[in-house]
């Protein structure tokens, strides 16, 4: 298999358009003219610290203002086109990334932090991969792609925590809009027989930069699943970016599909910003700590940069201010080796306290993640997977040549289905489970059930032997996750708990999603027989067992320095992401969220770094 991804040679992007050439007026532009010159001290309006999905796009925000804002953007990583070789820019081989861990592989790579959780109770003792992007991009270079916006009844919820209409669904549907560009349905790439459903009204053109469409290949198993989910009482539904959810729909994806690659916020805003702005990059630079005046104004970044003969540390100050987007897992724990979070665990690392803020790292929360496998009569990605070069070869042609065909899609996500769970479900539920159900806005779905044509397979796989995963994730468990840090040193992982799978609620509706696949997937004509959990798994206890032993998670972790209002002693930042106790910082990624969103929260991380933006500029 590793032969076949050499056989596509691509130009890595951000070479080819950074600061290369002539500008329209004969200018020289160098190549370094997008870096900032590492050891050295500088200044800048805006510091950026997590040049990932919500970094890349409000850096850019902020440089393309016609202010000219001066904006640095530090990154622990480098480029992934350069790392990955094309694991991340094909859309096909995300299976080598995103959904390895879905499926048992490795994670290694050069452009992920390699995070690892603590041993979880609720998984029976074992220690789970944790994805987080090191590369410019993020997560959105190595993700699933899938683009999925969550709910109205979310952002009324949302507004009403935070205490800010700002964050209403009216309010936040525009920003949805303002930061994609969609791409209909290509009916002479795509079969037309699949006669996609979608409401274009859910973008505007001129949107962008991110490119958003369903790429260039539908897989065959798609209608079956469909006819199976009409057969239980799903509801077609016209797309998921309209602010509904229940129901099933074909999902869009960060694909731009003129080329059939991955659009990141590496490929779209922050080239964008490179090409059209003063924007300064600083790859393979750590920000280990935030600098506090007496006032305690954040005035910059303490920053390290890595190399295998010289490490050097210095100074990047903020005339305006400081934004953290690290990721929900570094974020709190960059506000936490710089005095910001529990004045007992700073003082445990001898860090001298600048805000005794207890919710630092607390209250995070993800969506626990289950998959089954099926072995199947049509055809789908497990030959690509299980390394069949005749196969294989015909996919690169067609891609090569065509950009169609199964590796210029994501591999799944058609027949993408939410739903609350049925009556007949509910039943088998506690009281205390109901209630707590109960409690979610009604259009919130509680499960999503995502097919995705990489699997598990047995290891005396036939070469015409074809196997699909419907995997299910659970999007209302009562799960509070928390994150600390060991020392002083950001080169030191944070100790991450999520803690699935310990309440019985949680455990009653993995129960139930696990038993709703199963009749997702034998109400289909084309499942010949289940290969996992197999049929040996039936009863409520072995199906806990199993699910203890398997489950994994679906990479959608936030909330560790979540959004309150003024009265929430729990919230670390206010309704506009700034940080509480101090000036001049704020947190704008997924961990600030002051819970996950239903959908695919990578649509919501692009609208809440425009919101920021936003408020930003406007003076906020």
């Amino acid at each position: 298999m590793a032969t076949l991804l050499y056989t596509l040679c691509f130009l890595p992007t951000t070479l080819a358009t950074i600061g290369v050439g002539l500008s329209p007026s004969g200018v020289t532009e160098l190549f370094g003219n997008s870096f900032g010159q590492p050891g050295v001290n500088a200044t800048y309006d805006y510091i950026v610290v997590g040049g990932g999905t919500a970094g890349n796009a409000i850096a850019a925000r902020l440089a393309l203002d016609p202010a000219n804002y001066s904006v640095a953007v530090v990154e622990a990583g480098s480029f992934y086109e350069i790392l990955n070789s094309n694991r991340t820019q094909v859309p096909g081989y995300d299976f080598y990334s995103a959904l390895a861990n879905f499926v048992g592989g490795s994670l290694e790579s050069l452009t992920n932090f390699g995070l690892k959780t603590a041993p979880q109770g609720g998984y029976n003792g074992r220690e789970i991969m944790y994805v987080a992007g090191q590369t410019f991009g993020g997560s959105s270079a190595s993700n699933y792609m899938g683009y999925a916006r969550a709910t109205v009844g979310t952002f009324d919820e949302w507004s009403k925590v935070v205490g800010d209409d700002f964050w209403s669904w009216d309010n936040v549907y525009p920003a949805y809009k303002k930061s994609c560009n969609f791409t209909r349905p290509n009916y002479d790439k795509i079969d037309p027989s699949f006669n996609i459903s979608y409401d274009s009204s859910a973008f505007e053109s001129g949107g962008g930069p991110l490119q958003v469409s369903y790429g260039n290949y539908l897989g065959p198993y798609g209608p079956y699943l469909e006819e199976s989910l009409d057969k239980l009482g799903f509801e077609r539904i016209p797309g998921l970016n309209s602010g509904r959810l229940i129901g099933y729909a074909t999902i869009t994806a960060a694909i731009d599909p003129k080329e059939a690659t991955r659009s990141s916020s590496e490929t779209s805003f922050l080239q964008l910003a490179a090409q059209n702005s003063n924007i300064k990059l600083y790859p393979q630079t750590m920000g280990s700590r935030i600098l506090f005046d007496g006032n305690k104004r954040a005035t910059g970044v303490e920053v390290q940069t890595n190399s295998l003969v010289a490490n050097f540390k210095y100074h990047l100050n903020a005339n305006k201010e400081v934004i953290i987007s690290a990721g929900t897992w570094h974020s709190p724990q960059i506000l936490l080796l710089s005095g910001i979070g529990p004045s007992e665990t700073l003082q445990k690392c001898n860090i001298p306290v600048v805000v005794d803020l207890p919710g630092v790292g607390q209250g995070a929360r993800d969506q626990p993640w289950m998959a089954l496998s099926y072995k199947v009569n049509v055809t789908t990605g497990t030959q690509v997977a299980a390394g069949n070069a005749e196969f294989s070869a015909a996919r690169v042609e067609e891609y090569l040549y065509n950009q169609t065909g199964l590796l210029s899609s994501i591999g799944g996500g058609q027949a993408l289905a939410f739903e609350k769970f049925p009556e007949s479900y509910r039943q088998e539920f506690s009281q205390s489970t109901r209630d707590f159900l109960d409690t979610f806005p009604r259009d919130w779905p509680e499960v999503n059930y995502l097919s995705l044509e990489y699997g598990s397979y047995p290891s005396d796989l036939g070469p015409n032997d074809n196997y699909l995963t419907i995997g299910s994730a659970l999007l209302t468990t009562s799960a509070r996750g928390n994150l600390t840090i060991q020392s002083a040193d950001i080169a030191d992982p944070p100790v991450i708990s999520p803690n699935w799978l310990l309440d019985e609620g949680d455990q009653e509706q993995a129960i139930a999603a696990l038993q709703r696949i199963r009749e997702i997937a034998f109400n289909s004509t084309i499942v010949e027989e289940e290969y996992l959990p197999g049929p040996n798994v039936t009863t409520r206890s072995e199906i806990l067992e199993w699910l203890k032993n398997n489950m994994s998670l679906i990479y959608h972790a936030t909330s560790s320095c979540k959004m309150g209002a003024s009265n929430d002693t729990t919230a670390v930042v206010d309704s506009r992401a700034r940080v509480r106790g101090v000036t001049g910082l704020r947190v704008v990624d997924a961990s600030a969220f002051p819970f996950v969103p239903p959908g695919f929260p990578m649509a919501t991380v692009y609208m809440f770094a425009e919101k920021i933006a936003e408020s930003i500029l406007d003076g906020q």
